[in-house]
Formats: C-alpha cells, structure tokens, sequence
C-alpha cells in the first residue's frame, strides 16, 4: 500500500487549510464585533479542520519484510484513519445545533461523505483483520476499498467549495483564535 494514498485523501479534506502540530484546543474568544456564540461555533468548526491536518501524518509502514507484520502495520495505520475520522466526525456532530439553521447544512453536507469514506476505510481494515494472511486478492480488496474512500473525501472537498456559511459566520472567523 501507498502512503500517497492516506496523505492525499487527509490533505485533500482540508482544502486551503495550513499544517500546525498538535491538538487544537479551545481558546479565548473576542464577542468585540461578531455574536459570542457564532465566534465560538466557528472557532470549534475551524478547530475541527486544524485537527485534519494536524492528523494528516498517517503513513503506511512499507519497511515490513514479514507478512504477518506487514498485514499487522497495515491493520494498525487503517485504524488510525478510522480513528482520525471518528474524531472529525463526532466533532462535527458536536457543532449542531447551530446558532444559524444555514451553519447545520454546512456541517451535514461535509459529513455525510466523511461518513462513507470512513465506512470504506473500516471494510479495508475489517477485510486485512479477517484475512488469514495477505494475498494479492486481499491487497486488491483493501486497495479497492481505499480509492474508494478516497474518491469520497474528494467529494466532502467539493461539497466544502461550493457550501458557504451565513454571512455572521465567515464575519467570525477573524476572530477565533483556531482560524488565525
């Protein structure tokens, strides 16, 4: 498997947005300007997207000369996927209701593809831990199942271009302190 394949679908998810390290956390909001609660949502929603990049490390360990290890790193770096999608995904969640009805189709419309690719993502690792062993067949299915995935990601990428949040929104993000 390719490490390209994870990157590009994890870069691919964050559009314009820039690497930092870590986790985001929850800062100090400014209510000069903008609702309080509108610059708190788009600071969690632009938390959410610091995340994805932040995680979008996730590599495939291509030095394992032994099968059994090999489909053991492979099982291992399509759970951390999972598992960075779990967390996008719940974070997401966790920004409905918003303060806007227009910000709740913004989040659903991304979601609903990270949901699938996450899904694919899952029967690629479902169909290595159920293997006995990596044969070609295997690697074709789980290769299948993460293009597929992939190809989804692009989606929520589009879907992002083309979904605009309500005025106040975008006013906000100059001042949460996780869209500096």
């Amino acid at each position: 498997m390719k490490r390209w394949v994870v990157a590009v679908a994890l870069v691919g998810l964050t559009g314009c947005a820039v690497p930092v390290t870590g986790q985001p956390t929850a800062g100090p909001v400014s209510s000069g300007g903008a609702d309080a609660e509108v610059v708190r949502w788009v600071n969690n929603f632009c938390g959410v997207a610091k995340y994805m990049v932040a995680s979008g490390g996730v590599q495939f360990d291509q030095t394992q000369t032994d099968p059994a290890e090999a489909k053991k790193a492979i099982s291992d770096s399509l759970g951390r996927v999972v598992d960075v999608l779990d967390v996008v995904l719940h974070d997401l969640g966790e920004l409905t209701p918003a303060p806007n009805p227009a910000a709740d189709t913004a989040v659903e419309v991304i979601s609903e593809p990270l949901g699938r690719a996450r899904d694919k993502f899952v029967s690629a690792k479902a169909t290595v831990d159920d293997a006995p062993e990596m044969t070609t067949d295997i690697f074709s299915t789980v290769i299948q199942d993460m293009t597929e995935a992939v190809t989804v990601m692009n989606e929520a990428v589009e879907k992002m271009a083309v979904v605009s949040l309500p005025d106040d929104f975008r006013a906000a993000a100059g001042q949460a302190e996780n869209c500096a």
